[in-house]
């Protein structure tokens, strides 16, 4: 009687652990589908970053980060429309903002999209064309 409960048990517990892998991984496969390459563009001036929704749909609770680590979140970008953003508008997890010194690389947006869907891009900005403008009048002006 306990060799038959103890077996009763076991197929339970074996079915119940395959059942939940199989939830695991059927719901792991409607993430990834979920996941929309967005149609933006960023460009770096050596002075501001310049973002554009090209998308029919509004990018929702935005997440934005430069170079991997500094972010600026909360924000929703209209289909259609461009933004500009000083590179110290971004700031890492801990509260520094971007280094003046630090020319921006890679940029990267998540978001949300009103379809129920989750948006990303990600663009490896030109250093080559981004150097920083530091002409005097411009150090005198920070300065002031």
């Amino acid at each position: 009687m306990k060799k038959s409960k103890t077996k009763i048990l076991l197929t339970i517990t074996v079915l119940a652990a395959i059942v939940l892998l199989l939830f695991a991984l059927r719901s792991g496969n409607e993430k990834t589908e979920t996941l929309v390459k967005l149609n933006a563009s960023v460009t770096f001036n050596g002075e501001r970053i310049t973002v554009s929704n090209n998308d029919t749909l509004d990018f929702l609770n935005v997440e934005m980060t430069v170079n991997g680590f500094y972010k600026l979140t909360g924000m929703n970008l209209h289909a259609g429309e461009t933004y500009t953003f000083w590179p110290v508008e971004f700031a890492h997890i801990n509260g520094t903002r971007l280094p003046a010194k630090q020319i921006p690389q890679q940029f990267s947006i998540w978001c949300e999209l009103n379809n129920g869907k989750n948006g990303f891009y990600s663009q490896k900005l030109n250093p080559k064309n981004t150097t920083r403008k530091t002409s005097r009048a411009v150090m005198f002006n920070l300065i002031l």
